[in-house]
């Protein structure tokens, strides 16, 4: 029981900062990397794959919910992580990318602002 609810935990957070957890990778060279920089392109990458990776951690969680066995939580996890790279992939960024991306929107109000101004279009 207790390993449904940190799969569900680790799904079903939508905020930012768990996004790198969220992919089940250590942020190689996000910590100690210098920014990125952030033109209208990447964030208008980031915040598709943000929306993105936000529905699919909330659709897992929903199925985590009823789930009791321990080998289809996995299997559930792994197919969530696997939509979820996809969905980063396919806004043109790399899970590495979103990650630093994510990193810095935790220090930076303004680059946060700006990202979520685009999620709700």
């Amino acid at each position: 029981m207790q390993y449904r609810s940190t799969i569900l935990a680790l799904l079903a957070a939508g905020a930012l900062a768990t996004a790198p957890a969220a992919f089940g990778q250590a942020q190689q060279q996000g910590q100690g990397a210098p920014n990125m920089e952030m033109n209208a392109e990447t964030l208008d990458s980031f915040a598709d794959a943000y929306v993105e990776v936000r529905d699919i951690q909330s659709d897992f969680a929903d199925q985590l919910g009823s789930v009791e066995d321990r080998e289809k939580a996995q299997s559930l996890q792994r197919e969530a992580q696997e939509e979820m790279v996809s969905a980063v992939e396919d806004a043109g960024l790399s899970v590495q990318e979103y990650n630093q991306v994510a990193s810095q929107m935790q220090n930076d109000p303004e680059l946060r602002e700006k990202v979520m101004q685009r999620t709700e279009n």
